[in-house]
C-alpha cells in the first residue's frame, strides 16, 4: 500500500500567492478547492499504483468513478496543511483510495498533525486505446493493518452495492418509511387545506421553496488530461451553489461536515453548458442543527436540444449556532427525496464516527 502513497504539502502560513488561490469570504479557506486538490491527488495515487516500470505496456486512461465519502472532522482555519493518500483496495479494474488532511505543527515538523478531513475516492483504469476495463497491480497485504484496510475496502464495495440494489429508484420504501411518508401527508394536508384553516407553523418550510438553480459554460481552462471537464472542478461548482443554498435556508454561514457517494455517471465535455439546481432535501428540525442540500447536475447540449444528468451532489451541513427549520414535501417526489436525504444523513452519520473512532477521536 505504501507503495503508492502520495503526499502535498499546502504551505498557506508562508505562501501568500497560494493562500489567495484559497482564502474566501469568511477567512477560512475554500471547500471547494480542497475538493479539487483530492480529485487531483487521487488521480495521482492512482497512476503511481498501476505503472509497471514497462516502457512497452499498454497506456491506462485513471478515471474517477465515484466520490465513496468526505468528512470533515474539525473546522478549516488558515494553516499549513499536508494532503496525503494511498490505495487501499483493488479489484479487477477498480481503486479504492484513501486521503486525508492534516495540519502541520511549525513547533514539530516531522510529526503528523490533527486530522481535519478524510476521503475516500474509486478510481477505474482504462485501456487508453480499446476503452476497455483494465487489471491494475494487486495488493502485497503485509500487516494486520493494511488486511484490515483491505477489508474495510472490501466491506465498502459490498455496502455500495447493497445501497444500489435497495435504492428508491428500483424498491418502493420500506413500511416504516411508508408509515412516514403516510404521516407527513397527513400534516401538509391540514396546510394546505383552505378548509382546514390550519396555518403552517413557522418552523415549516415548504421543500419546494428551497431550490435554487446556476447554469456554466464548460471551457477548456477546466479541462482534465482525458479533454473533458475535471471532475473536481465540477465538485466545487457543486458545493459552492449547495453553500448558498444551504446559506438562504438558515440565513447565516453554515458548516459544511461531508459529501456523500457521488457517481460521475457520463463526462462532461467542454463547450457543453452545466445546470445545476439545488434543493434542501431533509431538516428534522426543532433542536436537530445538520440538514441536508441535494443538487442535480445536468450537461445540455443546445446545438442537439439534449439534456442528460451525470451526477447528483447530496451535502451535510449544519447551523453552527441555532436548530434549523423543517423541511415539509408537498409530493410523491418530495417525498422521495426527502426519504433518500433521510437514509443517507443516518448512515452519514454511523461512517463519519467510524473515522473518528478509527484516528482516534472518539471512543
Amino acid at each position: 500500500m505504501q507503495d503508492s502513497y502520495t503526499e502535498i504539502i499546502l504551505p498557506f502560513k508562508t505562501d501568500k500567492a497560494l493562500l489567495e488561490e484559497y482564502i474566501n469570504v469568511g477567512g477560512s479557506l475554500r471547500h471547494g478547492k480542497i475538493m479539487e486538490d483530492l480529485d487531483a491527488l487521487a488521480g495521482a495515487i492512482s497512476y503511481k499504483h498501476t505503472d509497471d516500470g514497462k516502457p512497452d505496456s499498454s497506456p491506462l486512461t485513471i478515471v474517477t468513478a465515484s466520490v465513496d465519502r468526505i468528512d470533515l472532522l474539525k473546522p478549516l482555519g488558515v494553516c499549513d496543511l499536508r494532503l496525503s493518500g494511498h490505495v487501499t483496495y483493488v479489484g479487477y479494474s477498480s481503486m479504492e483510495i484513501y486521503m486525508k488532511m492534516e495540519e502541520i505543527n511549525k513547533d514539530k515538523p516531522g510529526q503528523h498533525g490533527d486530522t481535519i478531513l478524510v476521503a475516500r475516492f474509486t478510481m477505474v483504469a482504462r485501456d487508453a486505446i480499446t476503452g476497455k476495463a483494465a487489471q491494475v497491480n494487486p495488493l502485497l497485504l503485509r500487516d494486520d493493518n493494511e488486511k484490515k484496510l483491505f477489508q474495510m475496502g472490501e466491506d465498502h464495495k459490498t455496502k455500495k452495492r447493497a445501497a444500489t440494489d435497495s435504492a428508491l429508484t428500483k424498491l418502493p420504501p420500506t413500511q416504516e418509511e411508508r408509515f412516514l411518508i403516510h404521516d407527513l401527508y397527513l400534516e401538509y394536508s391540514k396546510y394546505d387545506d383552505p378548509q382546514n384553516k390550519t396555518n403552517k407553523p413557522e418552523d415549516v418550510e415548504w421543500m419546494a421553496d428551497t431550490k435554487m438553480s446556476a447554469v456554466h459554460i464548460m471551457q477548456p481552462q477546466d479541462r482534465n488530461i482525458h479533454d473533458k471537464i475535471f471532475g473536481g472542478y465540477l465538485m466545487r461548482l457543486a458545493y459552492e451553489l449547495a453553500f448558498c443554498n444551504a446559506s438562504s435556508f438558515i440565513a447565516s454561514r453554515p458548516t459544511f461536515l461531508a459529501l456523500d457517494e457521488i457517481s460521475f455517471r457520463k463526462p462532461v465535455p467542454i463547450g457543453t453548458f452545466l445546470a445545476l439546481d439545488s434543493q434542501i432535501v431533509y431538516a428534522e428540525g426543532g433542536d436537530h442543527h445538520s440538514f441536508q442540500v441535494m443538487v442535480k447536475a445536468d450537461v445540455m447540449d443546445v446545438k442537439k436540444g439534449t439534456r442528460e444528468t451525470t451526477n447528483t451532489f447530496w451535502f451535510t451541513f449544519t447551523d453552527p449556532v441555532k436548530g434549523t427549520n423543517r423541511i415539509m414535501p408537498k409530493t410523491y417526489a418530495e417525498s422521495m427525496l426527502y426519504l433518500e436525504g433521510k437514509r443517507r444523513r443516518k448512515l452519514g452519520s454511523q461512517l463519519a464516527g467510524i473515522n473518528r473512532k478509527s484516528l482516534g477521536l472518539q471512543k
